[in-house]
């Protein structure tokens, strides 16, 4: 018995069991009826066991035969998908994607990763911006794909999923009852910095940005310290930290995850990067991206808020609104 099976005499046994026929298997690959009947006689040589049962007229395998029949078709289709692999021109190339920080760092990898396997000579130049920030280069050529945050209409193409807008403290985080609300924000023009303030202003609530930066782990480091509270996507909710329920911070609403193109940039890669971003971050796939970046900021309980009147400490501010005056003290979250 071979240890090593010849394909091409694999290819003859399928076609003769697909066709029933040794003389349309010849008239398929080309090879006489002689030739057809001589492979499959080497074949079961080299498996040492009879394919055919001959003690009948119709075509029928062997038990044998039935085995090796479907290991054939595995190998005659793995042969194919390595030819095809490595037949495929090299695709060479670069992508600008423009996006925030925090999905760069948070939604992205596991996109880049299923994209690198697939194209690993394609270049991707990743710009990281507030989203109307990102909108300008967009709109300069200056990217290609811009991934961004949006509380506007968009149009249903561009948008990859819709997810709540959340407050998110530490349970050390401390306010007082009428007092202005820290936050912990990134640099003006982004899209849950507004969020928090429009919120607050429209149900008359003072805040002052206690803590910026154009970092997510700096953020982040902001929310768990206590110094702030501040607003993420529910699946993005950071270690350490807890989810606010009630006592007293309006809700936010939800926001768009958007993927918007530069029409001036037509390339099959972009077209494949758009499509691993939307497959893998959509609405459909977004439990399972959640789960994904949770498993790197875990996702934690919520915690109800309880405003109160008490003053462990105070928070240093770096900006106010208009209408906040002179710092207060601030009282403790009461945790569930």
């Amino acid at each position: 018995m071979a240890e090593i099976i010849d394909i091409e005499l694999l290819r003859t046994f399928v076609t003769v069991v697909d066709t029933q026929s040794f003389t349309r298997s010849a008239d398929r690959l080309l090879r006489t009826q002689s030739a057809i009947s001589m492979q499959i006689k080497r074949l079961e040589q080299s498996v040492g066991k009879e394919l055919f049962d001959r003690s009948t007229r119709r075509m029928k395998l062997t038990r044998e035969g039935e085995i090796l029949l479907t290991y054939a078709r595995k190998m005659l289709s793995l042969s194919k998908e390595a030819i095809d692999q490595i037949s495929q021109p090299e695709a060479h190339g670069l992508i600008r994607l423009g996006t925030s920080d925090d999905y760069a760092n948070l939604l992205l990898p596991d996109v880049f990763r299923a994209f690198a396997r697939k194209h690993p000579n394609v270049r991707i130049d990743v710009v990281c911006a507030n989203a109307d920030v990102t909108a300008r280069k967009l709109e300069d050529d200056l990217i290609d794909l811009a991934l961004i945050a949006s509380r506007t209409e968009s149009p249903a193409d561009d948008v990859v999923r819709d997810e709540p807008l959340v407050w998110v403290t530490a349970d050390d985080t401390s306010l007082v009852n009428g007092a202005a609300v820290p936050l912990a924000a990134f640099p003006e023009g982004c899209v849950c910095r507004d969020a928090m303030i429009d919120v607050l202003r429209r149900h008359g609530r003072d805040w002052r940005i206690a803590f910026s930066s154009d970092n997510i782990g700096a953020i982040h480091a902001a929310i768990r310290s206590g110094l702030a509270v501040s607003a993420v996507e529910r699946g993005l909710i950071p270690p350490e930290t807890h989810e606010v329920t009630g006592g007293g911070l309006p809700a936010l609403g939800n926001i768009k995850i958007v993927l918007r193109r530069n029409r001036r940039s037509t390339s099959p890669l972009i077209d494949a990067l758009a499509a691993e971003i939307t497959a893998r971050l959509g609405n459909d796939a977004g439990q399972a991206a959640a789960g994904s970046a949770a498993g790197r900021l875990p996702h934690n309980k919520a915690t109800a808020l309880a405003m109160t009147t008490a003053s462990p400490r105070q928070v240093q501010m770096s900006g106010r609104s208009p209408n906040t005056r002179k710092p207060r003290m601030a009282a403790p979250i009461i945790s569930e």
